[in-house]
């Protein structure tokens, strides 16, 4: 009691000779309660808190177990905030945290203090002590997590994880950061069951392209089929074009099938689409030339510089920048944050086509139909009701010799059998438009389909 007293000594000239003596009772007593005072003390501005800090620090389990545990606990139980911020602040101070690191008895409370100690700092260099020792968190999913946020998924991998709840609960416990590293991790390993597990567990948190990609990688084409359940048709498309590509295919019979009749269906389509416009539509003028003819003046383009019309001052802006009369430091000052137009404008000023050539800035397209947006924006597998009213509109619409049509009826086709795969019992699949059940979609060389 006297040593607690004393702590904070402010008498005149005895001060700090007390204070430095209840310091050094306190540490001598290696009880619980000196430990926790004396990191109290640190923390609330102490005259000689480096010095008191430095000597915690530096404290051994196997001399001192009794305050050593007490002290760590207890800076535990504040997310290590002032070890951190002092070890932080000094570099001198760096080695003796890592040394304590290392120090730290390799029992599941020793372990699990350092890897509580990494995922709050996150901090390499503690890292490389839990690698170098080879520590293992008492905690599955803390051991989990560790490895995935380093890079090494087998310390997940060697885990029996059957419904996938130990990587949930690592994802769970990870920073924003650390699940960055996760999902790289997930994604270079080129591991189904990790691949599984991240998608299972991770659910709507993530990029779903991420997992498309992991199972390319992977080559697990039946996992990569049924993960097309919930993307948009056009995201499925891309893989129907990567199974084109690559020639990879599902093992399971019905599985390969739909593969198989959506690649020979996604073939079809290159010579359905509408073919670009090589000259801009009658009745229309290059805005390019049309800004250039239009700011002939100065006097003009000065004005329509400040004009509260983006297109306005995108046309003044090109023909100022030609000229040189606009300040280099407002056309980078629009670079950054000015409106799209006069961004466009400048962009061209920069990406102008050479005098003779053939490419334009611009590419002429047909809008596209409201049909064919419908098809390609639906999220698989859609419903009936959406198939079979996209089907009216397709066979109402223009004539079968006309290519737009064919091409709504392909893509119709191509979602057919896409929704046939994961709406199994609820589409009838038939080689000719003869079927009669009322849920029936038309399709094409489908003979060795399992439904």
């Amino acid at each position: 009691m006297q040593a607690e007293k004393h702590l904070f000594a402010t008498t005149p000239l005895l001060g700090a000779l007390l204070r430095k003596r209840a310091a050094k009772r306190l540490f001598s007593s290696s009880s619980r309660d000196a430990a926790v005072l004396l990191a109290r003390a640190v923390e609330e501005g102490h005259p000689e808190s480096d010095a008191i800090f430095r000597r915690l620090l530096l404290l051994q389990h196997g001399s001192e177990p009794v305050m050593h545990g007490a002290l760590w606990n207890y800076w535990k139980s504040r997310r290590f905030e002032e070890l951190l911020k002092r070890t932080h602040a000094s570099e001198t101070l760096q080695p003796d945290l890592l040394q304590a690191i290392e120090a730290m008895p390799e029992t599941d409370w020793g372990n699990g203090m350092v890897f509580t100690l990494w995922s709050i700092a996150d901090r390499d260099d503690i890292a490389e002590k839990i690698e170098a020792k080879g520590r293992h968190a008492p905690a599955l999913e803390m051991d989990a997590l560790f490895g995935l946020v380093r890079g090494n998924p087998q310390r997940y991998l060697a885990l029996e994880d059957p419904d996938h709840s130990i990587f949930e609960k690592a994802w769970l416990a990870a920073t924003s950061t650390q699940r960055q590293r996760i999902s790289t991790t997930v994604l270079k390993s080129q591991n189904p069951r990790l691949v599984a597990a991240y998608d299972h567990a991770v659910k709507e948190g993530h990029d779903p392209q991420l997992v498309i990609e992991a199972l390319k990688l992977c080559g697990d084409h039946d996992a990569l089929l049924d993960r097309l359940h919930g993307l948009p048709f056009t995201s499925a498309l891309e893989v129907v074009a990567f199974w084109e590509e690559s020639g990879g295919r599902p093992k399971n019979p019905s599985g390969k099938a739909v593969v198989e009749a959506a690649v020979a269906l996604y073939r079809e389509l290159p010579g359905l689409l509408p073919e670009l416009r090589l000259s801009r539509p009658p009745g229309t003028r290059d805005i390019f030339s049309f800004w250039t003819e239009r700011y002939g003046s100065g006097e003009l383009q000065e004005q329509d510089l400040s004009s509260p019309d983006p297109f306005r001052r995108a046309g003044a802006l090109f023909a100022g920048a030609q000229r040189g009369s606009v300040p280099r430091s407002r056309l980078q000052e629009i670079t950054l944050n000015g409106t799209w137009p006069e961004k466009l404008a400048l962009h061209y000023l920069v990406a102008a086509p050479e005098a003779g050539s053939r490419q334009e800035h611009v590419c002429w397209l047909r809008p596209q139909d409201n049909i064919v947006a419908a098809i390609l924006t639906t999220r698989l597998p859609g419903s009936l009701e959406e198939s079979a009213l996209l089907a009216g509109r397709v066979h109402t619409g223009s004539g079968s010799d006309d290519r737009s049509a064919e091409l709504q009826r392909k893509l119709l086709q191509l979602l057919g059998v896409l929704q046939g795969y994961f709406l199994r019992g609820l589409i009838t699949v038939d080689s000719n438009d003869d079927a009669i059940d009322r849920n029936a979609v038309e399709t094409e060389e489908l003979t060795d389909a399992e439904w």
